[in-house]
């Protein structure tokens, strides 16, 4: 179970992760990056109970790792970022609030960003994602957006699209107008909180063709090409999409001999 508001885990050492599929497949990427990488991460959350999760995943896997978050006093904000970057420390991992330090710093000493929970503000994912990609950043950049479907968190992205335009992709009747409008109407608060049953119902709604929903799941030789369901192809992504479909593959094999 967990105790007290940190939402530190006492059933066990390393069972907890199991209980969130997102914190499965975080858990099962950091070791693949750590094990065959020397690329950094930078993981963000927009809560700081999230942020004690990801300290305890550290602390049990032993990863070298540096949190910021509104506790954090200026002045040492600064030479957290600092001792980050700097290629002669072996810290792994980056825990950043996205309310404390998704704006202005430069974290170039990571080139992998998680955004494990997103902000309906769209602006605010993309200024927390940027922190990596900046100036003097000397290796390929790699964003890894966590969402579960089934959620509210899909109601969330699918607002952030509303928000940046592209609502015309997930309902092609709704006007110029409405496009442009920033308030939730009458129809679109019922939305948020409606169970559609399907896998995803962002991916149905913008008839996304990659992914069909009665695809039987890959063998093991042609997960390793999955990460072109990024849409850029990439043969070096040791440890990125590929490393997470195979996870989830490994998690649904899992559920169905539970169940």
């Amino acid at each position: 179970m967990f105790s007290g508001r940190c939402g530190s885990w006492t059933g066990g050492a390393g069972l907890w992760v199991e209980l969130s599929g997102k914190m499965h497949v975080l858990a099962r990427l950091l070791a693949q990056l750590r094990q065959k990488t020397d690329d950094r991460i930078v993981l963000v959350s927009n809560y700081t109970q999230t942020l004690d999760l990801f300290s305890q995943l550290c602390r049990e896997r032993r990863y070298p790792f540096l949190r910021l978050d509104g506790t954090t006093s200026i002045s040492k904000r600064q030479k957290l970022v600092n001792h980050f970057n700097d290629p002669a420390k072996d810290e792994f991992a980056f825990l950043l609030s996205s309310k404390a330090g998704g704006c202005g710093l430069n974290l170039i000493g990571g080139n992998r960003l998680v955004l494990f929970d997103p902000d309906w503000n769209p602006a605010n994912d993309k200024q927390a994602a940027a922190r990596v990609w900046r100036d003097g950043q000397k290796k390929r950049v790699y964003i890894y957006r966590f969402l579960s479907t089934g959620t509210i968190e899909e109601k969330v992205y699918q607002r952030q699209m509303s928000k940046e335009g592209l609502q015309k992709v997930i309902q092609q009747e709704q006007t110029d107008s409405d496009i442009q409008g920033n308030c939730l109407s009458a129809e679109d608060l019922r939305d948020l909180f409606t169970f559609h049953d399907s896998r995803s119902e962002i991916h149905e709604k913008m008839s996304c063709d990659r992914c069909q929903p009665d695809a039987v799941m890959p063998d093991d030789n042609i997960i390793a090409e999955l990460h072109t369901q990024g849409h850029q192809p990439d043969q070096e992504d040791i440890g990125g999409f590929a490393g997470v479909a195979g996870c989830l593959h490994t998690l649904q094999s899992s559920e169905k001999q539970i169940g």
